[in-house]
């Protein structure tokens, strides 16, 4: 395929995607016609250090996320060793569930790199030398008089039904085995060298091979602050979920992400998403903090914009774990006045030009209260937010409180339980305070939280 051709299809496919992440069918009519039903695929992960812990396959999620709003739907995911036999029965499963099968790994110039030779035994498709994948490799390996070695040389090996994927992060491009019925792609191990081929030349080889796919619907919300079994209860108790509906959540930091997607992309199919989210925000609104992608960071920094005011953190428990994941988001950090970390309240206190009267305070609540009245005191109009130590109850209970406010508004104070004997979750910490957060500039500022 051409570069002019490459980009073409990519302008098309950002056009598609437009059209769909804003609700709508695309206006044009060629590409309307061009677009048919998702095309199912299968992704085999090779490499035995993923079957021993070295490594997590990370590939299964960039491919998926890379080629699902493109319509392409992943039926599974199947990790195997370096053995022959694996890869043969991994390919007889794939060959069953789907018309597209991705392989990854076992492309180098290693003996345990296997899948050139397998793939070509299963698919009784021929290798040959490709001349374009050759010249490329003399061009960057070949030296001043352009020779390989041998091993180099059988990098250039290609089906004699199918393509190769230009590699120009290493060695191993990528196979293509096209008998027309199947196809099976070979993308190579390393994320450096298979995330851009996926990007800049599998996404065109597909689109011209299989043609547009149709996107259907989909919404994400993100929730804090609530269990991801706790919404499940809410969305199988009061919503009545259509046949069609797929329904995924994913969990991490103490963060909820709940996706309703339909398979068709009618505006009617958007209409009945949206209903659906109404019916679900109605029992749980107060803990969603977006349905657009933002980050709870992200939703910070809106909030502190909209308000214009700034914001102090002190934090003893956290020990900096919040101020480090707010200056990761999207905002301004010219409403970030400052940041304290420090091993006791004690010294948090003198930090904030306090001179240790919040030591004395009756009770751990009370005392990360005065903690965050003194961190706005060193800036007029700051909102503070305050992660006190850990403190034991009388039941010998661990906690931390946490703090957030101004002056004008009031503080709000919330209690985490930490198990005890267990080592200290600050991205559990960072969540809850982040949310208290949020929960305080929006009531102030009339929005929903």
């Amino acid at each position: 395929m051409q570069a002019g051709q490459r980009r073409l299809i990519v302008s098309l496919l950002v056009l598609v995607l437009s059209g769909s992440a804003a609700g709508t069918v695309p206006a044009a009519a060629s590409v309307e016609k061009a677009s048919r039903e998702s095309l199912d695929y299968f992704i085999i992960v090779t490499g035995s250090e993923l079957l021993q812990g070295v490594y997590a396959d990370q590939h299964t999620q960039f491919i998926t996320r890379t080629l699902g709003p493109l319509g392409y739907r992943c039926l599974g995911s199947m990790s195997i060793g370096d053995l022959q036999t694996d890869l043969h029965q991994a390919l007889d499963f794939a060959r069953r569930k789907a018309p597209l099968i991705l392989t990854t790994g076992g492309l180098g110039p290693t003996s345990q790199d296997i899948t050139r030779k397998v793939l070509s035994d299963y698919t009784a498709i021929a290798l040959k030398e490709h001349p374009g994948a050759l010249t490329d490799l003399k061009k960057r390996y070949g030296g001043a008089q352009g020779i390989l070695r041998p091993v180099l040389r059988g990098q250039a090996l290609a089906p004699a039904k199918g393509t190769y994927l230009p590699n120009p992060n290493g060695t191993a491009v990528g196979l293509v085995f096209d008998d027309s019925q199947r196809v099976i792609v070979a993308l190579p191990g390393p994320p450096r060298e298979l995330r851009p081929m996926v990007r800049n030349e599998l996404v065109p080889y597909l689109s011209e091979r299989f043609g547009l796919r149709k996107v259907g619907h989909s919404l994400t919300m993100r929730f804090a602050g609530i269990g991801q079994s706790s919404i499940d209860r809410v969305i199988r108790d009061h919503l009545k979920l259509p046949e069609e509906l797929a329904v995924w959540s994913s969990f991490n930091s103490n963060r909820v992400d709940i996706t309703f997607s339909f398979p068709g992309n009618t505006p009617q199919e958007l209409e009945r998403l949206r209903g659906l989210q109404g019916e679900l925000l109605q029992h749980i609104g107060e803990y969603m903090y977006s349905d657009a992608g933002a980050s709870l960071e992200d939703r910070i920094w809106h909030l502190l914009q909209q308000r214009e005011v700034s914001l102090v953190l002190g934090e003893i428990a956290s020990g900096g774990a919040v101020s480090s994941s707010l200056l990761a988001g999207q905002g301004k950090s010219t409403r970030f006045a400052g940041a304290y970390a420090a091993g006791t309240p004690e010294a948090l206190s003198r930090l904030f030009g306090g001179k240790g009267e919040a030591v004395s305070a009756p009770s751990p609540e009370r005392l990360v209260s005065t903690l965050a009245r003194q961190a706005v005191e060193t800036k007029e109009g700051a909102w503070g937010l305050v992660v006190g130590p850990v403190g034991l109850d009388e039941s010998g209970a661990a906690s931390v409180w946490i703090t957030a406010g101004s002056v004008g508004t009031g503080f709000a104070s919330r209690r985490i339980n930490v198990r005890k004997g267990r080592r200290l979750r600050r991205d559990r910490l960072v969540t809850h305070a982040l949310d208290l957060l949020r929960r305080e500039l929006s009531k102030e500022s009339g929005l929903e939280p």
